[in-house]
């Protein structure tokens, strides 16, 4: 159960960094 659970917080850090580096770069190119 708590394996479970690692992987989905683990799930949920990748695509916080991804969408984080994602809107990022297109802030940068507004810029």
């Amino acid at each position: 159960m708590g394996g479970v659970v690692a992987y989905v917080g683990f799930l949920s850090v990748m695509v916080g960094t991804a969408m984080g580096l994602y809107f990022g770069l297109k802030l940068v190119k507004l810029i």
